[in-house]
């Protein structure tokens, strides 16, 4: 029901989604299913098939739960059972079997990043969806918001929320230039073989200054890598493959295979792992979800789920507010998320330490640590402080 004065309330307001991702995807289906008739832009053209692999931990299962298309989760992706961590030599320090999370929480699976997006868009009506249809500024008012399109489209909304990534474009036209906190480590990611490590689980080599991981999903095998670099170190990409070769020449275990299996050094994605602290994540009219707020770095693996976790929470705060009483609904959906957010992002900068450690002593002493603790005892202990908390 719309009031004479023009306020919409609830299903009726105008909200636009700009990002197709996960995030923006798990809004949109969300709120259709309340009754909703919300606008998603994405900028890319089409969805395409780029990314590697997704962990959706069970607090993003949840959200899949709700949406009716878990068990589609469970039939696209592969679920983990242990956790194996070697050191750069390949020797085992550390292994841990993943069921006391399962027997508490449900299962920890990957998925291929293009599967899970395809999995999404089954929420959402065709129509809702523009492809090539990027937001590059907002003008508010205190009736509503201007969306500009690139290609010089204007249209009102009630609502924008920007779903667009760490590098988000709606994020720096409603609050400026935000500075993401760079950790000091970037890395390489590709797909190899999967015939090179046939395991159900994760397996990382820690060294000096150095980390390798592998993360299997249905018929795939993905690796990621992290080293010390600087700030704004270049990266050419017809030398990616010698570069990551170089980097874990000494490594022993499967690398060798790994480094052997390298091929076009086009198909290398290279990043600077960064996170992202705001002070606030909405501005009048406009408020942000997922990576565009509160990017988690990579050591945490937590990113896509946290990301789930903001839209269903953003999503039942829409339901009991209306166009004119915005502000407080935002600042409940914030308030209700940060605590939970800064804690999983103060756990991935510690254990981004621990992991990359560039000291002798140091990376000395924590394999040693690592082969002394019970990996049960010590990764169930973080995985259930972090599942536990509410969403």
């Amino acid at each position: 029901m719309k009031s004479g004065s023009g306020v919409r309330y609830g299903p009726d307001m105008k909200i636009l989604i700009a990002g197709g991702g996960v995030a923006g995807l798990t809004l949109c289906g969300l709120l259709e299913r309340r009754g909703f008739s919300p606008v998603l832009a994405e900028s890319a053209p089409g969805f395409g098939s780029v990314g590697y692999v997704i962990v959706v931990w069970p607090s993003g299962s949840r959200i899949l739960k709700g949406l009716g298309l878990y068990e589609r989760l469970r039939d696209a992706g592969r679920c983990f059972t242990s956790y194996d961590i070697s050191n750069s030599a390949g020797e085992t320090i550390n292994r841990c079997s993943i069921d006391p999370v399962v027997e508490k929480y449900g299962p920890v699976i990957s998925v291929y990043r293009p599967d899970l997006i395809s999995i999404l868009k089954e929420s959402v009506s065709p129509g809702s969806i523009r492809m090539d249809a990027r937001v590059v500024s907002v003008v508010q008012d205190e009736d509503g918001v201007e969306a500009v399109f690139g290609d010089g489209a204007r249209e009102r909304y009630d609502l924008v929320v920007g779903c667009d990534g760490i590098r988000s474009a709606v994020r720096r036209a409603a609050f400026g230039e935000v500075p993401l906190a760079y950790s000091g480590m970037s890395g390489w990611g590709f797909w190899v073989s999967p015939d090179i490590c046939g395991t159900d689980g994760i397996a990382e080599y820690w060294g000096r200054g150095r980390f390798l991981g592998i993360w299997p999903t249905r018929g795939r095998l993905a690796v990621f890598t992290s080293v010390r670099t600087a700030p704004g170190a270049r990266d050419r990409v017809d030398a990616r493959a010698e570069n990551i070769r170089r980097a874990f020449a000494g490594f022993g275990g499967v690398v060798p295979d790994i480094l052997r299996g390298l091929g076009d050094p086009r198909d290398i994605h290279y990043d600077e792992y960064s996170d992202l602290r705001m002070k606030r994540w909405s501005r009048g009219r406009v408020v942000l979800v997922g990576d565009s707020a509160h990017a988690v770095l990579p050591s945490a693996g937590t990113g896509a789920s946290m990301a789930m976790e903001s839209a269903a929470v953003l999503a039942e705060e829409l339901c009991r507010t209306d166009s004119a009483h915005l502000a407080p609904a935002l600042e409940s959906y914030e308030s209700r998320r940060r605590s939970r957010v800064e804690k999983v992002q103060n756990q991935s900068r510690l254990v981004g330490r621990f992991m990359y450690t560039e000291s002798g002593a140091l990376s000395a002493l924590r394999d040693r640590a690592m082969k002394i603790f019970s990996g049960e005892r010590l990764f169930f202990r973080y995985w259930d402080d972090m599942l536990k908390g509410p969403i």
